[in-house]
C-alpha cells in the first residue's frame, strides 16, 4: 500500500516537473509569451462580461425591491426620486479585479508588439529568400507584409502618443483615431490571410513546407498533406476568430462596435488557445 502511494507521488512529481520545464520553455519564446498574455487577457474579458451581467441582475433586483418598499409608504400622487450607490460586494470586487487583469494583460501585450516590426522584416526576408511556387500565394504574402507593417507602424505611433512618449498637440488629439486606423490594416491582414489559406486549400495543402515531393514519392506527399490539412484547419479557425476583434478595435468609439464584450472574450479566447496549443507543441 505504501509502495503504491510512493509510486503515485513520484509519478505526480515527475509530471509536475515536466510541465513546469515545458512551461519555462514556452515562456522563453516571444510567441509563447504573446499567446499566453492574449489567452489570459481574453479569459479575464470573458469572465468579466459574464460576472458583470450577473452583478447587473442583482442590482436591478435590489433596485426593484427598494422601489417596492418605498411605494408602500408614499402618499397618492407623490413621486420620489432617489440615487442609490451600488453596494460593494465580493462579486463587484471580483469584476473590478478581472477588468484590471484584462487591461494590464492588454497593456503588456501591446507594449511587446512595439518590437513586432522585426518579426515582420524576418517574414519578408523569408518570402524573398524562398518565394512560394504559387503566384497567387506570393502576392497575398507580400500584401500581408505590407498591411502588417503599416498596422504596426501606425499602432506603435498611436501607443507611444497615448503614453505621452510622443509629445505634441497633434499626437494628443489624434492618437485614438490612429489606433483605430491601425486596426483597420490589421483587419486587412486577417482577410488576406484568410484568402491565402483558402488558396492553400485549393492547392490541396501542397504549397507549404515542401509538401510536394521532389522525387515523386506520392505517399510522402499524401502524408505531409494530411498533416498540413490539420494545421490548416487550426490556422483558418484561429484567423477567422480574430476578424470580429479587428472589427471592434477599428472603431474609434468602441461603444459603437457591434461586437459585445462577451463575443470579444469568446472569439479572442478561441483564437488565443489554438495559437497557444501550437506554441506549446513546438516548445516540447
Amino acid at each position: 500500500m505504501a509502495s503504491s502511494s510512493n509510486d503515485r507521488l513520484r509519478s505526480l512529481s515527475h509530471r509536475t516537473n515536466a510541465t513546469l520545464l515545458h512551461t519555462s520553455r514556452l515562456l522563453s519564446t516571444s510567441t509563447g509569451i504573446d499567446n499566453t498574455l492574449s489567452t489570459l487577457m481574453f479569459i479575464s474579458t470573458l469572465l468579466h462580461s459574464q460576472l458583470t451581467r450577473l452583478l447587473s441582475a442583482r442590482y436591478e433586483k435590489l433596485a426593484l425591491a427598494l422601489a417596492s418598499q418605498a411605494s408602500k409608504s408614499m402618499l397618492p400622487g407623490e413621486t420620489v426620486i432617489a440615487s442609490i450607490e451600488p453596494p460593494v460586494s465580493k462579486l463587484s470586487k471580483t469584476c473590478a479585479g478581472l477588468k484590471a487583469l484584462a487591461e494590464t494583460s492588454a497593456e503588456v501585450w501591446m507594449f511587446m508588439r512595439l518590437f513586432a516590426l522585426l518579426h515582420i522584416y524576418k517574414r519578408a526576408h523569408e518570402i524573398y529568400s524562398t518565394p512560394p511556387r504559387d503566384p497567387a500565394i506570393k502576392i497575398l504574402l507580400w500584401a500581408q507584409v505590407g498591411a502588417g507593417a503599416t498596422f504596426q507602424v501606425i499602432e506603435n505611433i498611436a501607443y507611444l502618443a497615448s503614453k505621452g512618449i510622443l509629445q505634441g498637440r497633434r499626437c494628443e488629439e489624434n492618437w485614438p483615431r490612429w489606433m483605430a486606423l491601425s486596426n483597420r490594416f490589421w483587419m486587412a491582414q486577417v482577410l488576406l490571410e484568410g484568402l491565402r489559406l483558402l488558396r492553400v486549400r485549393q492547392l490541396n495543402w501542397n504549397e507549404e513546407l515542401g509538401a510536394q515531393s521532389e522525387d515523386g514519392d506520392e505517399k510522402a506527399v499524401k502524408v505531409q498533406s494530411e498533416a498540413l490539412k490539420k494545421r490548416w484547419k487550426s490556422d483558418f479557425y484561429a484567423n477567422a476568430a480574430w476578424l470580429p476583434l479587428t472589427l471592434h478595435w477599428s472603431f474609434e468609439d468602441e461603444s459603437r462596435s457591434p461586437v459585445t464584450e462577451t463575443w470579444q472574450g469568446v472569439c479572442g479566447l478561441f483564437a488565443s488557445v489554438l495559437s497557444l496549443k501550437d506554441a506549446w507543441r513546438e516548445s516540447a
